[in-house]
């Protein structure tokens, strides 16, 4: 009963528009996608209901909702992001598995497994943010960002943000790191229940911010 959909001003960080997501559902990942009509919309899927919702923008009326599955028997929403280059919707779980949805139907177009440098299949992927053209997510329960080649599921680059706040300043063992969300010259990175956002630059990534992602 505390989901909320907010429309935050991206330079004030002031909370523009605000609904409430219905209460009998917990609210997870949210993206913005572009329908097959050439229309901006956005998507949100909730943890253990199998249900999503799809609103206009930018006003926030909901438009409709649908039934989903991932992996089974939990069939839950963790993180999902939006691949402009191939038309698809990228949804997490929870599971070592990425789902890539047709943004038409949202029905599972197909799945990868993910790995990380070593070769070992990495699971508890939670939030995610589609950028340069790979499918950048943390890891439940660690300060780890993963961005991994979204044809493959293996890691292309790995980076630790365990030192940007702290775990044992944070108050609560489930107060983690799990917001990931790419702006025109800066990635933000926040939590569950943070109280802030950091602008982080990726030195290392020169062509993050050269094109559309």
């Amino acid at each position: 009963g505390q989901s909320k959909v907010r429309r935050i001003n991206p330079d004030t960080f002031e909370v523009e528009k605000s609904i409430d997501t219905p209460r009998e559902f917990f609210g997870e990942g949210s993206t913005c996608f572009i329908g097959k009509d050439g229309k901006e919309y956005l998507i949100e899927i909730t943890w253990r209901e199998r249900r999503g919702f799809v609103y206009e923008i930018p006003s926030l009326e909901l438009l409709h909702s649908f039934d989903y599955t991932t992996t089974a028997p939990g069939n839950q929403g963790w993180g999902i992001t939006y691949d402009p280059n191939n038309h698809e919707l990228i949804v997490s779980d929870g599971s070592e598995y990425l789902y890539f949805w047709d943004v038409e139907n949202f029905e599972m177009k197909r799945r990868v497994t993910v790995t990380r440098f070593d070769g070992e299949i990495q699971d508890q992927i939670n939030e995610l943010e589609f950028m340069d053209g790979l499918v950048c997510y943390n890891i439940w329960h660690e300060d780890e960002i993963i961005c991994a080649d979204p044809w493959t599921g293996k890691s292309v680059r790995e980076y630790d943000f365990s030192d940007i706040w702290p775990a044992n300043q944070r108050g609560n063992s489930e107060n983690v790191l799990n917001g990931i969300a790419l702006g025109k010259d800066h990635v933000l990175i926040t939590g569950k229940r943070w109280d802030r956002i950091y602008k982080v630059a990726f030195n290392d990534w020169p062509t993050l911010f050269d094109n559309d992602n």
